[in-house]
């Protein structure tokens, strides 16, 4: 749970920039060893594992351009505060949530009654054009399943 107020940063400005600090990884990796190391102490394994899940889903992309290595680095700083599963659920709850709410955005730049009523957003460029914001994917999966978690 320390780790929220971090996340929620990083995802904003990972929206409105494009650009993860790494002042504030460093936060979120402090509070990933803290975690692992004095509250849960979830194992060695586990971290590997995880290490490897979150190399898997995000090298390919940063080989290939597509994503920026902040957001590489964001999910190896997670790496040590989830189970493997969840670190997977944080990956496909984020990206899922973030291309419903990028499409949502989309479509509502072209009504018309945003146009009439909100014309600064009718004139900024579609929220697809600077890329797909991952590390605000992966805040807001973090984000979500530590909400569901709760229930």
């Amino acid at each position: 749970m320390l780790f929220i107020v971090p996340l929620v940063a990083i995802g904003c400005i990972d929206w409105m920039h494009r650009r993860i600090p790494n002042s504030y990884l460093l936060v979120l990796l402090a509070l990933g060893i803290y975690s692992n190391a004095v509250l849960e102490s979830s194992g060695l394994t586990t971290l590997v594992i995880n290490i490897t899940i979150a190399l898997a889903l995000t090298l390919p992309g940063y080989i290939r351009g597509v994503l920026g290595g902040g957001d590489v680095k964001l999910m190896l700083v997670l790496a040590p505060l989830y189970t493997p599963l969840q670190l997977l659920w944080v990956f496909s709850i984020g990206i899922s949530s973030l291309l419903l709410l990028m499409t949502f955005l989309h479509f509502a730049q072209r009504m018309s009654l945003t146009k009439v009523y909100c014309p600064t957003m009718a004139t900024h460029q579609s929220p697809f054009h600077g890329g797909l914001p991952l590390g605000s994917a992966i805040a807001l999966g973090a984000l979500s399943l530590n909400f569901l978690s709760i229930f």
